[in-house]
């Protein structure tokens, strides 16, 4: 049983609370990116892998089992998650360009652990959790969580949410696994803050943190439900794994607040809130899979079928947009709240289905290949009801793979592959001639070369190069959306992770990216050759030195990032500046009677550093100030 108590700072609340020598620097074998309870590491995440989003690709999983997810999974439903890119992505079932994010189950962990964390974070911010998974009888376990939290932002206001979710995990027999969870959150009094849009080759003013200048009726209120069940069955040289999981995001209420056109003293002409709600999106889907592996002498062959589905329910739009006339970012600039009167919704369908084969061959020691197709059938019909516009597209894609392994020495080894997949992609906007129109669901590609070195038997290289392409899809001069050229990732990403000596690890990792975006718009010079937010380099390094060779009770970690200057509007006239940032942390571990415990504090952004985040869209959002970080853990 695990006891966990934060009493200063904020401790990132993103999933299971961790038991006394969790730590996810220790646990890391590359920098690409993994999370084990509410610590992360790597040069990617969730949501942003070798510059796109491989959820919005529809890359995601559950415990190895496809998912489409409507938003982020509920933080007490999972455990942890670890982005499968690159070598790590060799021999996994069905990879795909961008990458894939595999989420662990709270609920299909072990029992006999018993978590509570008090946490008292940035600026007064409260949050209470617990987390509990016990034994029921032999082979049947249950799983309940639920967080309670009042968080005050960096960017000024609060919000208040509350989590609940729960499982059931059975053993039927040795090796085989059923899973059924639940999961529930919901965020409410979320005060939007402004969304900054420069009018020129300048930067944003720089705003006094934690100065609140939104509008105080501007509360956002939304919530999501998961939940779901799968099934790992080993039956002699067969594997059956299954899985079905809903998913459902409702939105009562939505507010954008708009600085466009930003001044350099931070004043703009009209400011303007956007105002949305009574939205709602949802997800049926799942995976059947069967796989079968055979010896033949030093060969192992593994074949895979795999039937795949998603049903998709989207109400939207019926958006208000308020003017609130000239307004300025020195103060809080606070306006009587308006009459709200939303439109009419506009309704989203979609159906895909698809049916894979996956073959691997492995000579251990020697070699890996897989090869993998997949033909799907997807329908996507849109009814925009306010103006009597319903649009409709099919589609058939084929997809596959081919990846693998070749082991030079027991020390090198070489990897590589190439993928195709495809993605769905927004309708033609309002403005658009053609508004509404649906394009066909999108062919991307990737292909990664790279080797592995094992500089010793702790600690390992990873250095490998990769691109990815996608159709790029924007407004012509005629306000006609359609297919504008191709945007593409190229890179180069290094990874060292493991073990100095005797209790000093360190994960250290780069990756250099050249985003482009190609076609009619660049060759005209209405947009710049680079898509708005990308970057073209990022680098970590983090340090866990646990004294003693790794027998002291005493420890310090180093965490360290630099980004290189970000892309800020689409002409590629305005940049925001590189940026660095440095946290130092400590972990004590001690005894209380026979139980285990664990003292961890951190002080994070050690030098206060201001910049700037750019959103794909164009939004600027000034960074996270400096904090402290604590909390107490125990094992009972």
């Amino acid at each position: 049983m695990v006891l966990s108590a934060a009493v200063l700072g904020t401790v990132p609340d993103m999933g299971l609370a961790q038991q006394v020598e969790d730590n996810v620097v220790t646990n890391a074998k590359d920098a690409f990116g993994q999370t084990v309870g509410n610590e992360r590491i790597g040069l990617y995440t969730n949501e942003d892998v070798r510059g796109f989003s491989p959820v919005d690709a529809g890359n995601a999983r559950i415990e190895g089992l496809y998912f489409a997810p409507v938003d982020r999974l509920p933080n007490r439903l999972i455990r942890g998650s670890r982005v499968r890119v690159g070598i790590a992505a060799q021999g996994y079932p069905f990879p795909a360009p961008t990458g894939i994010v595999d989420f662990d189950l709270s609920a299909a962990a072990a029992a006999g652990q018993f978590t509570i964390l008090l946490e008292r974070g940035q600026f007064g911010s409260l949050v209470a959790s617990i987390d509990s998974n016990v034994e029921l009888v032999d082979g049947l376990r249950a799983y309940a969580g639920g967080t309670i939290r009042r968080q005050n932002r960096h960017e000024g206001g609060d919000y208040k949410s509350w989590i609940a979710s729960g499982g059931l995990g059975w053993q039927p027999y040795d090796g085989a696994s059923v899973v059924a969870f639940w999961g529930k959150t919901r965020t409410y009094d979320d005060e939007a803050a402004p969304a900054l849009f420069p009018g020129g080759d300048y930067l944003p003013p720089r705003i006094e943190r934690r100065e609140t200048i939104g509008q105080s009726w501007s509360k956002r209120d939304n919530s999501q439900e998961v939940y779901g069940a799968l099934a790992k069955l080993p039956l002699g040289d067969w594997q059956l794994d299954a899985g079905l999981f809903r998913a459902e995001r409702r939105v009562d209420a939505n507010y954008t607040d708009l600085f466009a056109n930003l001044r350099p003293d931070g004043t703009v002409a009209n400011r303007v809130m956007v105002v949305d709600g009574n939205n709602r999106d949802r997800t049926l889907s799942g995976e059947l899979r069967v796989s079968r592996v055979f010896a033949d002498g030093p060969l192992a062959h593994r074949l895979t079928a795999s039937l795949r589905g998603r049903t998709g329910d989207r109400r939207f739009g019926g958006v208000q947009r308020i003017s609130l006339g000239p307004s300025t970012l020195a103060f809080a600039d606070e306006r009587p709240r308006p009459v709200i009167a939303l439109g009419v919704d506009d309704t989203d369908e979609s159906e895909q289905g698809s049916i894979g084969l996956a073959y691997s061959l492995t000579r251990p020691g020697r070699f890996l290949v897989d090869a993998a197709i997949a033909a799907s059938r997807y329908r996507k019909t849109i009814d925009f009801v306010s103006a009597g516009l319903v649009t409709a597209t099919r589609d058939t894609p084929v997809t596959g793979s081919l990846t693998g392994t070749y082991t030079v020495t027991p020390s090198l080894s070489f990897y590589g592959g190439w993928m195709r997949g495809f993605e769905e992609i927004a309708a033609a906007p309002q403005n658009a001639v053609n508004r509404g129109t649906i394009p066909p669901a999108i062919r991307t590609s990737q292909i990664d070369l790279g080797l592995r070195y094992a500089l010793t038997g702790n600690l390992s290289l990873v250095a490998g190069v990769f691109r990815i392409r996608k159709p790029y899809y924007n407004l012509d001069n005629d306000l006609l959306y359609r297919e504008l050229g191709s945007s593409s990732n190229s890179g180069a990403e290094v990874s060292l992770a493991g073990s100095l000596r005797p209790g000093l690890t360190m994960v250290l990792g780069t990756v250099l990216l050249d985003p482009r975006i190609s076609g009619e718009l660049v060759d005209e010079g209405a947009i710049g050759p680079r898509p708005v937010g990308s970057i073209r380099r990022r680098s970590i390094a983090n340090l866990d030195w646990r004294l003693d060779g790794g027998r002291s009770p005493l420890s310090f970690d180093l965490a360290f990032e630099s980004l290189s200057a970000r892309i800020g509007n689409p002409a590629n006239s305005l940049s925001a500046p590189p940026r660095e940032t440095l946290d130092l942390g400590m972990r004590y571990r001690f005894s209380v009677g026979s139980t285990r415990a664990l003292l961890r504090v951190q002080l994070a952004n050690v030098f206060n550093d201001y910049g700037w985040q750019v959103a794909s869209n164009g939004a600027f959002l000034y960074s996270t100030s400096r904090r402290v970080l604590a909390e107490v853990r125990v094992d009972l």
